[in-house]
């Protein structure tokens, strides 16, 4: 929402029905931004991916590698067990995607992941099983090391060496 803060942007998924991390009830019985319990969920979400530095600041005024970090905030928001990511480094500068790897790496330890990814970088850095496509096709599966290794990868994706 990019005529609201960073926290707000984080606020809104925190009071998600059905289970969310703090009660939708308490929407409905006081101004968000003076409950205590939602700030607090809030700023320890925002930290955890170091944008707490700014959480006034209008999301519309983000750079592109932190808007998607706060897609990513947004998401944690909500509790989820398995995180689907579509190529979180799409449009980032070098800067922000080593900062967007090093966030999918923490989140490793608590979430599964399946991640769908062209900068093959990225993916070396954090799978541990690649399924390599090609036009719809996979062409190989394996561990990072199997998948540097194999030939039908490199003419696809890497290059020949």
């Amino acid at each position: 929402f990019d005529q609201l803060s960073v926290i707000d942007n984080v606020r809104i998924p925190l009071l998600r029905a059905g289970g969310g991390r703090v009660s939708p009830w308490r929407w409905f019985w006081a101004e968000l931004e003076h409950d205590h319990s939602v700030n607090q969920v809030a700023h320890q979400d925002l930290e955890q991916v170091g944008m707490d530095k700014q959480p006034e600041k209008l999301s519309g005024n983000l750079s592109h590698g932190e808007q998607r970090q706060l897609e990513m905030v947004m998401t944690l928001a909500t509790s989820p067990r398995c995180l689907l990511l579509d190529e979180p480094m799409a449009g980032m500068s070098s800067e922000e995607s080593i900062r967007m790897v090093r966030l999918i790496q923490t989140l490793k330890q608590d979430h599964a992941i399946l991640l769908v990814e062209h900068d093959m970088n990225a993916v070396f850095d954090l799978a541990d099983t690649i399924s390599v496509l090609v036009e719809g096709r996979v062409i190989a599966r394996g561990s990072p090391d199997e998948i540097r290794a194999n030939e039908a990868v490199q003419r696809a994706y890497l290059g020949e060496q």
